[in-house]
């Protein structure tokens, strides 16, 4: 396909994207008004260190910690939601539940979080957790540590962790051969889709993701832009509301870079000390993205390009090992201990870097 049909193909989508991006408006349920309606939870509950908020359309609903739901609980909610589609002090009553894979999704990634959360401590715990299954419970003090040194994309669901982790197999060609490493990448970017729950934004990630790597595995390096842009407008035309969302902002932001500036960054990166590929992935993916952080969170940390260099070689370990932890603590415990103690050593590092920097004052 020439650059020309690639141009055409990619005006055709534009017209057709944004057509159905007209006809599709988000659904959204009332605002200042009581309400009292059943809802099925669809989407992991996200936990903070008193509270949990479940998703409802294009609502949340904050509710104590305790009991704790989960997918597929058919829920009875009453209460009021802002006119920023919150709803605090509400009444929730589970009155069934759905079960089905999604369901046993959710009990095994919650059974997994247990374990590793049992063979760990807190905030190495997290870090393993969150970078296999994206388990979103870090608590309150060490979350705005990773906010301030602009970690926070390796713990959480995120496109743009998955295209790092997707880059990091795809930087192995040159030790386990080009098929090998674009086989270990697809993979990675499947089990991850699969224990993370097979949400939208991380399906929508995963296209990208493999397309764009597709693209450099077959040496079409000139076309690779392009081949984003046909992956990106293909997820608005199945997803309208995604081009809305910062998740989706941000996987496009950091493959952009990955595929562009990153390959610049690891030749020059090669010729450094005590900096490699995976620097270069984790540079670069940082710098296309904090334009975006910068417009919604109204903040980029300087140190943060430093501390993405510091600790992007440890999140190979800390995930493949978190992989192997994380199978194994369901089939043999004694086991994951002895890989718990291997990955405490990365995650520990990991951990200290953010401390460190994070208490860095910078005027």
């Amino acid at each position: 396909m020439s650059k020309v049909h690639l141009i055409i193909f990619i005006i055709f989508l534009i017209i057709v994207a944004t057509i159905r991006i007209w006809l599709n408006q988000p659904i959204t349920l009332p605002k200042n008004q009581p309400l009292k309606f059943e809802a099925t939870i669809k989407r992991e509950p996200r936990i903070y260190d008193f509270s949990q908020v479940i998703y409802v359309a294009d609502s949340r609903v904050y509710v104590d910690l305790y009991p704790r739901y989960r997918v597929g609980d058919r829920l009875l909610i009453e209460g009021t939601f802002d006119e920023k589609g919150r709803m605090f002090g509400a009444s929730v009553e589970k009155i069934g539940e759905r079960s089905g894979l999604l369901r046993f999704r959710s009990e095994l990634r919650d059974k997994i979080s247990k374990n590793v959360s049992a063979l760990l401590p807190s905030r190495e715990a997290t870090l393993v957790v969150g970078t296999v299954l994206g388990v979103d419970t870090i608590g309150k003090q060490f979350r705005d540590e990773l906010i301030k040194t602009g970690t926070i994309h390796v713990v959480v669901v995120s496109g743009q962790n998955l295209m790092i982790v997707a880059g990091i197999f795809l930087a192995l060609a040159r030790y386990v051969g080009r098929r090998q490493s674009m086989i270990l990448a697809i993979l990675a970017v499947f089990t991850y889709a699969f224990l993370t729950g097979f949400e939208p934004p991380v399906i929508r990630a995963s296209i990208m993701v493999l397309v764009s790597s597709l693209a450099i595995f077959l040496g079409r390096e000139a076309s690779v832009i392009f081949s984003l842009v046909i992956a990106a407008l293909m997820i608005v035309l199945i997803w309208p509301q995604a081009l809305f969302e910062v998740s989706f902002q941000l996987t496009f932001a950091a493959t952009l870079g990955i595929i562009t500036l990153g390959q610049k960054l690891k030749e020059i990166f090669k010729k450094l000390p005590f900096l490699g590929e995976n620097a270069a992935i984790a540079t670069s993916a940082y710098l296309f993205t904090a334009p975006v952080i910068l417009f919604y969170f109204s903040r980029v940390s300087p140190l943060a390009p430093i501390a993405n260099i510091l600790v992007a070689e440890v999140v190979f370990p800390i995930m493949i090992l978190g992989f192997l932890i994380a199978f194994a603590s369901l089939t043999f415990m004694p086991l994951a201990q002895v890989l718990a103690y291997f990955a405490y050593v990365p995650a520990l590092y990991f951990s200290e870097v953010v401390r460190i920097l994070a208490t860095i004052q910078i005027f």
